[in-house]
């Protein structure tokens, strides 16, 4: 969507960190497809003059949107979170080996101390 800007989109200084460091929030008037008119703020770059035209991104209720991704973005979210989940599990899977472990091994001993005691109560008697 095509939108034009209100007033100049001034340079304001200040931090120019991220991904929107040389952009700035302006108000910005714009025309939906039907003739419905819109104004709302939108980041453009910093310098740009009141009248001039630049590029919204909104959702069907005409609301201005942040830029879809690009495919390279899309795809390193995709990789990010599935690393992430693949992470996740195997936390997971080697938490619940470890805790069946514990309790494996418990039994096991209690199993054990049972089985001296019954053994050890024979020794020193007499085998006939």
């Amino acid at each position: 969507m095509t939108a034009t800007l209100v007033s100049d989109a001034a340079d304001r200084g200040g931090d120019r960190t991220g991904p929107a460091g040389d952009r700035v929030l302006v108000t910005v008037r714009w025309r939906d497809p039907d003739g419905t008119r819109h104004t709302g703020r939108a980041r453009v770059d910093a310098g740009t003059k009141a009248g001039e035209r630049v590029v919204v991104w909104t959702d069907r209720q005409g609301r201005i949107k942040p830029r879809p991704l690009t495919p390279a973005q899309a795809e390193f979210q995709a990789v990010t979170m599935g690393a992430t989940a693949s992470l996740g599990l195997v936390g997971t899977a080697a938490g619940g080996y470890r805790m069946a472990r514990v309790v494996l091994d418990r039994r096991r001993r209690r199993a054990w101390d049972a089985e001296w005691q019954e053994v050890g109560s024979q020794w020193g008697r007499a085998g006939g």
